[in-house]
């Protein structure tokens, strides 16, 4: 252990050297940061923080959320009291729009030669009207695509109701739920509580993996609250809220509410609560983005494998198509900004620019080399299975190495870099299945696959994807009507699933009436922004 410390200490001391210009000469930098979402408390010390701190010579002060985004976005606009960068989802955009965000055009091209190099093909995507820059998307993909081993949504499944039906391969919303239905009967308790048949999650913004799923029904990937549909050769933006498929969706949820294969707490619960009965093993299903499970599936890897989640791309019948996984893309609409409360913006972007960088980019995301990574004679990384098992424990990655404080809400890059690795371990070409955990691989092997990915019909390429990326404008009357159709939804579809089975057409029909008038000013700016997109892009 002494030799490896005094091999980080030497190659933190030779990085600094390298790197001394980043470093103030006045000491420390402090820079104030907001994230749009809750964060833990960062824990002071971490290998990648400290690496980070000493080459740059930067402290970050850091504030999550707490409560509401949309209110509190409002409060910091009025009150003007703002950190020195941020980042508020697709509300960032309402800071340029008060006059709050700096432009990063000169400061890029005069102090960011990263930031200028990595979002090159990006640039022009990311202008606004007035030809400014105003934030740095948290991924750019500088070269070529990647892979995952995980789709980017799905409705999974518990591995312990596929393994005991046979591994089934689940096509239709029916046999989903006849599949949960029939193990949660053999099965009502799981380590000595309560079987959860299924959970949907409808906390505050998150509750797109509620209200969205009609379209995934129909084939599509996400998109948002809207989707653009090829015909006769252009893309025709339509509603899904109302449709056939999200009729069938809600009450088929309102049939398994009323069997008890609902969790009866899932309209009252927050995510942290959702994430903590998913990792408790004795939840059989749930539909939502990867991104939004993976927390509970890497303490399920580690603490009971038997019970990790399994995606499949379930539709409405078996005659539709389905396309659900995402094309590579940037969320060009919303990302890091730097505001007119920072002091040094030159600082700043530096900062920035340092993180973005490839060298930085593998720390964050490998660590450092030899200690978390090794390198093979091709120059491929991958990882010992004594580094691999380091990796798979959540909280000594992000508390102990650091890492994820340091990624995605920052400017980050995936895809393959130069050199054919991926910037993302999990997403490492020749590693995808043999680093997988055997729990993985049983699920795989049964299937015949390499990646669960493979479970999913590969992308369709659509130059203007996605829709949801498209900001409508604040105070426009398509803002007021998303608003007052988000509130229609919130109102309406714990209701449907949660009302008596008799009454479910009842309350339907009430929903349609209230929520039919509330889309038409939504598609005219989407539908144009589309058009703007398929011509300029």
């Amino acid at each position: 252990m002494k030799r490896k410390s005094l091999f980080l200490l030497l190659l933190i001391v030779f990085t600094v050297t390298a790197t001394g210009a980043l470093v103030s000469a006045q000491g420390t930098k402090v820079f104030t940061m907001f994230w749009g979402e809750p964060l833990p408390d960062y824990p002071g010390s971490t290998i990648v923080g400290d690496i980070i701190e000493r080459e740059t010579g930067v402290k970050l002060q850091r504030e999550g959320l707490v409560g509401d985004l949309e209110t509190k976005v409002g409060l910091m606009i009025a009150s003007g009291d703002l950190p020195d960068m941020l980042i508020a989802a697709h509300f960032t955009s309402l800071f340029k729009d008060a006059g709050m965000l700096i432009p990063l055009n000169d400061l890029v091209e005069k102090h960011a030669p990263n930031i200028k190099r990595l979002y090159a093909k990006h640039w022009e995507q990311l202008k606004q009207e007035d030809g400014n820059v105003y934030w740095l998307p948290i991924q750019a993909i500088p070269y070529g695509p990647d892979e995952s081993k995980y789709p980017e949504l799905g409705f999974f499944i518990n591995k312990k109701v596929l393994k005991e039906a046979g591994w089934p391969v689940i096509k239709t919303l029916d046999q989903y739920f006849d599949l949960i239905e029939n193990y949660m009967k053999k099965h009502p308790r799981i380590n000595g509580e309560k079987t959860i048949g299924y959970l949907t999650l409808f906390d505050s913004w998150r509750n797109f993996a509620t209200t969205n799923v009609p379209q995934h029904l129909l084939g599509y990937p996400n998109e948002g609250e809207f989707v653009p549909v090829l015909e006769n050769g252009k893309y025709v933006v339509r509603q899904y809220h109302t449709s056939h498929a999200a009729k069938v969706y809600y009450q088929k949820l309102n049939e398994m509410y009323n069997k008890g294969v609902v969790d009866k707490e899932t309209f009252v619960m927050n995510y942290d609560q959702y994430i903590e009965k998913i990792s408790s093993g004795r939840v059989l299903g749930t539909f939502n983005q990867y991104w939004q499970v993976q927390e509970a599936q890497e303490v399920l890897l580690r603490d009971d494998p038997e019970s990790i989640l399994v995606p499949f791309p379930v539709v409405l019948d078996e005659l539709i198509e389905e396309y659900q996984r995402d094309i590579p893309y940037i969320q060009a609409t919303q990302g890091m900004s730097i505001t007119t409360a920072c002091k040094d913006p030159v600082g700043a972007i530096k900062f920035l620019d340092y993180i973005i960088r490839e060298e930085t980019q593998h720390l964050i995301q490998w660590g450092v080399k030899g200690e978390h990574y090794e390198v093979d004679e091709n120059g491929l990384f991958y990882r010992t299975e004594e580094q691999k098992k380091l990796f798979l424990d959540p909280d000594w990655r992000r508390d102990v190495f650091g890492g994820p404080y340091f990624y995605n809400s920052f400017p980050s890059l995936r895809g393959i870099d130069q050199n054919g690795n991926s910037f993302m371990p999990d997403r490492q070409p020749n590693l995808i299945y043999s680093d997988s955990q055997p729990t993985e691989k049983e699920v795989m092997d049964a299937y015949g696959i390499k990646a669960f990915s493979e479970l999913y019909n590969k992308p369709v390429d659509k130059k203007y994807y996605p829709l949801w990326t498209i900001t409508i404008p604040a105070g426009s009357p398509a803002h007021i009507e998303q608003t007052r159709m988000k509130d229609i939804l919130n109102a309406y579809v714990p209701k449907m699933v949660m009302s008596k089975t008799n009454n479910f057409e009842k309350v339907w029909n009430e929903y349609v009436k209230a929520i039919s008038p509330l889309m038409k000013e939504q598609i005219k700016v989407y539908q144009e922004q589309i058009d703007w997109r398929m011509e300029n892009w």
